[in-house]
């Protein structure tokens, strides 16, 4: 099999970016976002995977079930991290590997999932097709 062959890695990591800031003040702002006025939210990313408890379980044991560390990241944290994305829009889900990033999920797919089942399935195919090594469920 010649390197052009060969399917991409499986990644090192898989980075999820939400478009939110962090902290205490921010948390409160975003739990009252969603209550009163969820069709104007700014982070769909947010609005899909977090309920009013904290991160629902379906998206808990998606990202703890894969094989490789997932980092979750609030926008300033991740411009910081890696200022040169900082045009991509958020949110964002990307994967990390030897070095390179690479966009799995845009913020207009993530957008258009319209929930978050669609959105797993959408994530789970996106990192099939990386790689023809079976990620677990």
């Amino acid at each position: 099999m010649s390197p052009n062959d060969m399917p991409p890695p499986v990644p090192y990591q898989m980075l999820i970016v939400y478009n939110a800031e962090d902290g205490l003040f921010n948390a409160l702002n975003d739990w009252a976002h969603k209550i009163f006025s969820p069709e104007t939210y700014d982070c769909s990313l947010c609005r899909f995977t977090y309920g009013l408890a904290g991160m629902l379980a379906p998206w808990k044991t998606f990202v703890t079930g894969q094989p490789f560390p997932t980092v979750f990241f609030h926008r300033p944290d991740f411009w910081e991290r890696y200022p040169d994305l900082k045009t991509q829009a958020l949110p964002l889900i990307l994967v990390e590997s030897r070095g390179q990033v690479e966009v799995l999920v845009t913020a207009d797919e993530i957008k258009n999932t319209g929930g978050l089942m669609t959105l797993i399935n959408l994530v789970q195919s996106r990192l099939e097709g990386r790689s023809k090594i079976r990620i677990r469920k």
